[in-house]
């Protein structure tokens, strides 16, 4: 008679565990260790944004609008297949080597630039070449939070104040005003308006040009008329600039005290905002004319 077999014993098996690791914590922990890296590099980057002589007021806003940007086209990077690139691994090797390199030579640009080529470097390696093509933009945006190197910084300076200096003279001797310019100060009838640094136009054309990257980004399409606005953005913070400086010497003609002070950073903060809307109504106008044509010549 035959017998059924019973159960076999459960044969014991040594099989490695796998851990899986939640996807966040690579990124997380490659993001600790280039913020440890680079401390001292970014503290000093944030104090210049408070320096009133380095003109980066908008610095502390350019890294949460990146992020915003990124965040904005979140649907379309949840999709990306990671895809590690050791090249990544080599970007982040020569960013160090920069940065090293800046902070034994003094070249702050150099050694805070070294960050971001770190940061493009740890977003390839985790990621890969996708992932940086989408993020390209907010990368790219990410230099306006950097002070531009000293040399380039003067030589601007300069030269933005004699422009404005001239501006201001030929305007208000158009409108009927006495004026007499030596350099970049310019007398008049009971005042003297200098035009310094902070006068130059460098700060509001930073900031502009920060605004005008901002609203390429959600506002305008095709890389060609964003171009355009971006160089559109130097000739109208420049105006916008000179337009400070005439309102300020027609002014102090009824009231010295508006020449100067409180009164006088105002007309500052008015010209910013007046050549964001410039940049805005060039942008509608060149649209306008860019669709004219393709009807035209449809």
């Amino acid at each position: 008679m035959a017998t059924q077999a019973g159960p076999k014993p459960a044969e014991t098996e040594h099989r490695p565990i796998a851990i899986s690791l939640p996807r966040a914590v690579p990124p997380i922990l490659t993001a600790a260790c280039l913020i440890a890296a680079f401390w001292p590099i970014l503290t000093g980057m944030y104090g210049s944004w408070f320096d009133e002589h380095a003109y980066m007021e908008h610095g502390i806003l350019v890294m949460p609008a990146a992020v915003y940007m990124a965040w904005a086209n979140k649907d379309r990077l949840l999709k990306i297949v990671p895809a590690q690139s050791a090249w990544g691994i080599l970007l982040v090797v020569w960013g160090a080597c920069q940065a090293l390199l800046g902070i034994a030579a003094q070249w702050v640009w150099i050694s805070r630039t070294a960050f971001l080529v770190s940061l493009t470097g740890c977003i390839l390696a985790l990621y890969g070449w996708r992932m940086i093509k989408e993020l390209t933009y907010p990368l790219a945006t990410l230099i306006l939070m950097i002070t531009p190197p000293t040399f380039i910084f003067d030589r601007l300076t300069l030269r933005l104040q004699l422009l404005a200096s001239r501006l201001g003279e030929t305007t208000l001797e158009a409108l009927g005003y006495s004026v007499l310019r030596q350099g970049n100060i310019l007398e008049m009838v009971g005042i003297k308006l200098s035009v310094e640094e902070a006068c130059s136009g460098i700060r509001s054309l930073l900031a502009i040009l920060f605004m005008c990257v901002l609203y390429n980004y959600f506002f305008v399409r095709g890389r060609s008329m964003k171009a355009l606005i971006l160089v559109a953005a130097i000739p109208i913070a420049i105006l916008g600039n000179a337009v400070r400086i005439i309102a300020t010497g027609i002014a102090g003609q009824y009231n010295p005290a508006l020449a100067e002070g409180a009164a006088h950073e105002a007309f500052g903060y008015v010209s910013v905002v007046a050549a964001a809307v410039g940049c805005v109504a060039f942008h509608l106008l060149a649209a306008r004319i860019q669709k004219e044509w393709r009807r035209r010549h449809a």
